[in-house]
């Protein structure tokens, strides 16, 4: 890697840990992003609430826990599921493939055992 913070940045060699490590930076960032704008925007009086509590560091922290593995999670895990797409090459010009089946679908008929008549008990 190269750039102005090459030396201080080390990245793992291997391309899958390198793209999890930059992808986790990315979610770290978007859910310090939504927890400051949670709190900007005071939704649902958040801001007071935490402010006048007794200790209001343990609700912030509990919050950007949850924040920081659910979008954490969710950015690498989109960068996961995107590693094999080949439509962002180009080429590809948006066309889907139809998808053709070999025979016909016939539904096929299922028997249910011990249907009949059901005794309440009282």
């Amino acid at each position: 890697m190269t750039g102005p913070f090459s030396r201080y940045l080390k990245l793992p060699k291997d391309p899958l840990f390198r793209l999890l490590v930059i992808n986790g930076a990315a979610g770290l960032g978007i859910a310090a992003l939504v927890l400051g704008g949670i709190f900007l925007a005071n939704i649902g009086n958040l801001r007071e609430l935490v402010l006048a509590a007794d200790d209001p560091f343990l609700p912030v922290i509990m919050l950007a826990f949850g924040l920081i593995i659910t979008l954490v999670s969710v950015v690498m895990g989109s960068a996961i599921m995107l590693l094999g797409d080949k439509s962002r090459e180009g080429g590809g010009g948006g066309k889907r493939k139809a998808l053709h089946f070999s025979a016909p679908l016939n539904p096929i008929p299922v028997t249910v055992a011990g249907q009949g008549i059901r005794k309440d008990r009282d």
